[in-house]
């Protein structure tokens, strides 16, 4: 997830068209990205920052019995709030850690990424 001044990025990288950054900078749209069957493929679009972190835990806690849920960031400061909002449900350690360069390069900062294996 990334705030809607780097949709520009997604854009370069050829993962959304002109126009639809276009509209999504324009209502400030919150893309969420999901890797499903290894392919990326659109997983939710959120009005605002904070309903975009909670459509994250939301996804989290309907996958059922997760493990090694690990929360990556690109230059966040509000990152804690996800993981403060899962270690209510989620009990076991949550691996927290930044999003590198390559990956930050194409969704830059402000991203949250969130990955975790299904039990």
């Amino acid at each position: 997830m990334g705030s809607p001044r780097h949709l520009e990025n997604l854009k370069k990288g050829g993962r959304i068209g002109g126009a639809k950054a276009f509209l999504a900078t324009t209502l400030s749209i919150k893309p969420v990205i999901e890797i499903r069957n290894g392919k990326v493929e659109e997983g939710g679009r959120q009005r605002t920052r904070s309903k975009a972190l909670a459509f994250l835990a939301t996804k989290v806690r309907e996958a059922g019995h997760v493990s090694n849920l690990a929360i990556l960031q690109a230059q966040c400061t509000d990152f804690h709030d996800l993981v403060n909002d899962l270690k209510s449900t989620y009990r076991d350690e949550i691996v927290v850690g930044d999003i590198g360069p390559i990956i930050g390069s194409h969704a830059g900062s402000g991203t949250i990424g969130v990955a975790y294996h299904i039990d």
